[in-house]
């Protein structure tokens, strides 16, 4: 447990930096602490001061704020350049939420967990701010149903990293609060595992010294996913647009009928959806995506007008149009689940 580095960013940090970074040196003076000084401005310099000449942290600073994803990437190049006999990274809060007694249980669960990015897990009880919850319990969500990622706690800032994992994370996008889950979303990429070890829940005045911005934050965390439900949005309604006037100049509700409407909406509707997601939503060039993109389509497709007709016979006093539209909908996840982790994938 020697070869253990601690990093916490930090942003306009009061007392509690100090607190922390002295609480863990009352009982442990060999792992290096580094502190990122995100653009906290001069005004925040005797904090910083304090523990790099009292408690022996060494401080890195940002000119101006960057984000905490940047902070970690930042922690992470000096790591690979000035402490290469580390072995783990563990990622602490400057604001007092996170334990010594925690992060020796997380490393321990690393050493344990070989091949496995370890999350300090807190409780979702009465003790979590509303906020906090909330977010936690919608990222968790929407992580599960379009990754398979299960994670019970996403946002928690206690995280140990091995340091062969280092080289990939740089190359992970976001520089704020979002990089934490884009984190998550490249253990997924790369095979790894993640394992939670529980911790204490400790929120010190309903957490009002985070620098979390509440909309633009929220917007960046779930970007690939509200851009993929606005592109498939779009191309839904070419879809189900064409569809309902092609099922109306044909007149007919046989199955010949709905397949040949369903498969000449889907594909001028997917050929739209392809070029947008490739480009704008999943951020990618591979040539390769076509083939597997279509192929995909072609299930979806079949899968479509088959239960659109067994819907409709179903409930024949119902239109096709609405049953479309409901059967439609139940294969959007599925398939944003596959052309993030498949087809996409960077």
């Amino acid at each position: 447990m020697e070869n253990v580095v601690v990093v916490i960013p930090s942003l306009e940090p009061d007392a509690k930096l100090v607190d922390l970074v002295a609480s863990i040196r009352q009982r442990n003076q060999i792992w290096p602490i580094v502190i990122i000084d995100d653009g906290s401005g001069n005004a925040y310099g005797a904090v910083f001061e304090e523990a790099q000449d009292k408690h022996r942290c060494i401080v890195i600073r940002h000119a101006e704020n960057k984000g905490k994803g940047a902070a970690i990437k930042t922690a992470i190049r000096y790591i690979l350049s000035d402490l290469k006999s580390a072995q783990y990274m563990v990622t602490v809060d400057s604001d007092g939420q996170h334990t010594l007694e925690d992060m020796i249980k997380c490393v321990e669960a690393a050493e344990t967990h070989g091949n496995a990015l370890v999350l300090g897990v807190r409780d979702f009880g009465q003790k979590m701010p509303l906020r906090s919850k909330f977010g936690n319990v919608l990222t968790r969500n929407i992580l599960r149903m379009t990754t398979g990622i299960n994670v019970k706690d996403t946002q928690t800032g206690l995280r140990v990293i091995p340091t062969r994992f280092m080289d990939k994370l740089l190359e992970v996008p976001g520089d704020r609060f979002e990089y934490e889950t884009n984190m998550l979303l490249e253990t997924k990429r790369s095979n790894w595992e993640i394992h939670s070890q529980a911790i204490s829940t400790i929120y010190i005045e309903d957490n009002a010294s985070s620098h979390f911005r509440v909309i633009a934050d929220s917007i960046a965390i779930y970007a690939v996913f509200i851009k993929y439900f606005l592109s498939s949005a779009a191309a839904f309604l070419v879809d189900v647009s064409v569809y309902a006037i092609l099922i109306g100049l044909l007149n007919d509700t046989s199955l010949h009928a709905i397949a040949l409407s369903s498969v000449s909406a889907r594909g001028i509707s997917s050929v739209f959806n392809y070029f947008v997601n490739r480009k704008v939503v999943f951020s990618n060039n591979s040539s390769s995506s076509f083939l597997k993109y279509f192929a995909l389509v072609s299930v979806q497709i079949m899968l479509s007008a088959y239960l659109v007709y067994f819907g409709h016979l179903l409930f024949p006093s119902v239109d096709t149009v609405p049953v479309k539209i409901m059967v439609d909908c139940l294969l959007f996840f599925s398939s944003y689940y596959i052309q993030k982790n498949y087809i996409f994938k960077r």
